[in-house]
């Protein structure tokens, strides 16, 4: 059995934002454990752009054609057997795999990605936080451990840890600094210079601008000469080699993408020079954590959105009707955005 058609948006080759057009979609019934969400509002992610565009790395392209979009928000309309804590009628954010398809009227998603939405947020807002609250949540906290070195700090009478946050404006990095600032790091942010005052006004406590040649003595006059602590770096070029370089002794960065390209540097020689200083460096991928503990994820999700209705998260969201997709990927990969980019379903 299944449902009546649904309009979606979805990408039947691969090129630039043209290629995405309207189209239906019939969807099946949620089976066992699984919900299905009338979705009102999807939201817009870097990975949508790769899948349409074809630059996906080999063996992660899906098949065409193709619905994009893995996050969003909408009312429960079904529940498959054995789901409990929602129901019908009531308001979700959800988070799905690849190929869920987002940019389309119905979703179906497994219950443990789908949370109850707070009545105090609106569904544009919910759709904004799944992926990008949980990338800043689990690099700061799961993998940081910046919770935990912010009140070592305290109790020892120290200062505030401090964090570098790439990419500030973005959407990860918009909720990355409130929620640094949340947990009581110090945050140096970095950005474009068109985009620094919308940045300050996140709460970071040093905005610089990305270009400026001086950049690293800057983050190190920022820290009186320490280092960073921390650094989430989603734009890897030559910016890693350099991350390395400014870490304070325990400190580590946090690789999340690669929007000047792949790592430049002799990473035998970088890595062996900052052993001494007992540095780490990871790569995180927030689909590997939803794929590995479902459980554990499903509580954080709750949790950023607690964060979202008490106000601590506060994406800044900007909003366009479901059939103008391909201008929406115009403004992603071109840096013109700020915020989180959303479509209007329905």
């Amino acid at each position: 059995m299944t449902l009546s058609n649904t309009p979606v948006i979805e990408i039947e080759r691969t090129g630039d934002p043209d290629v995405l057009t309207p189209g239906l979609r019939r969807l099946p019934l949620p089976g066992p454990g699984e919900v299905l969400i009338d979705n009102r509002v999807a939201a817009v992610n870097f990975v949508d752009t790769l899948i349409r565009s074809g630059a996906m790395p080999p063996g992660m392209m899906p098949s065409l054609p193709h619905v994009p979009g893995v996050e969003g928000a909408g009312i429960v309309a079904a529940l498959g057997d054995g789901v409990t804590g929602l129901a019908v009628g009531s308001k979700v954010a959800w988070m799905g795999p690849v190929g869920v398809g987002g940019y389309g009227g119905r979703v179906v998603v497994s219950s443990e990605y789908c949370v109850p939405v707070a009545d105090t947020l609106t569904l544009e807002t919910a759709a904004a936080i799944p992926v990008n609250a949980m990338t800043a949540w689990h690099m700061l906290v799961n993998l940081g451990g910046m919770d935990r070195l912010v009140q070592s700090r305290r109790d020892l009478g120290l200062p505030a840890p401090s964090v570098l946050i790439h990419s500030a404006a973005g959407g990860v990095g918009t909720l990355a600094v409130q929620l640094a600032r949340h947990l009581g790091a110090a945050v140096i942010a970095t950005c474009s210079a068109g985009k620094l005052e919308f940045v300050r006004a996140l709460g970071a406590d040093a905005v610089l601008d990305h270009r400026r040649e001086d950049l690293a003595s800057q983050i190190l006059l920022a820290t009186a000469g320490r280092g960073v602590d921390l650094s989430l770096n989603p734009v890897a070029g030559p910016t890693l080699r350099r991350d390395l370089g400014l870490l304070a002794p325990m400190g580590g960065v946090i690789l999340f993408g690669f929007l000047a390209g792949l790592p430049e540097g002799d990473f035998a020689t970088d890595l062996a020079g900052a052993i001494t200083r007992s540095v780490f460096l990871r790569v995180s991928d927030i689909y590997s954590y939803f794929n590995t503990d479902a459980a554990a994820f499903s509580a954080d999700l709750r949790r950023v959105l607690d964060l979202a209705a008490a106000g601590v998260l506060i994406p800044r969201v900007t909003a366009l009707p479901l059939a103008r997709a391909g201008e929406a990927h115009r403004l992603l990969e071109s840096g013109q955005s700020m915020g989180k980019l959303v479509l209007a379903v329905g």
